[in-house]
């Protein structure tokens, strides 16, 4: 027969396993809200990386373009100075921003034409073009 004793005692095992598993419908029921929270905010932080990837891109764009048209004015400027002088078309030095060679010594007036920022241009382009076009300022 069962005994007073026993059924108290499995009341109160009963008891402390409802006690249980309402702490951990609860525990679970926090932990969701977290992860949820945590889906949410990841969501959020992907759209701002592609959208600064999308920037990047942009910008990265903007400055080919504008050291392709630095290189333009640049070479437009020296053809342009090599015409009023009457000379042939401008050594690669002075395009480039290198100190002419002997057999490239152009006239004094022809490298003063050239825009004192070549030297500073000529790294950066060179750099455009070892990278096969693609900038990488990051």
């Amino acid at each position: 027969m069962i005994s007073l004793e026993q059924i108290r005692l499995l009341e109160q095992k009963v008891t402390s396993a409802v006690e249980l598993i309402r702490v951990l419908k609860e525990e679970n029921s926090t932990l969701r809200r977290g992860l949820d929270s945590a889906q949410r905010r990841m969501k959020e932080l992907e759209t701002l990386v592609e959208g600064f990837k999308t920037d990047q891109r942009e910008i990265e764009s903007a400055i080919v373009r504008t050291l392709r048209n630095l290189d333009d004015l640049e070479e437009s400027a020296a053809a342009r100075a090599a015409a009023a002088a009457g000379s042939a078309p401008p050594s690669t030095s002075a395009v480039h921003g290198t100190a002419p060679t002997r057999l490239e010594a152009a006239p004094r007036h022809v490298e003063s034409a050239v825009p004192k920022s070549a030297p500073a241009a000529a790294p950066a382009a060179e750099a455009r073009h070892a990278t096969g076009n693609e900038l990488d300022i990051f």
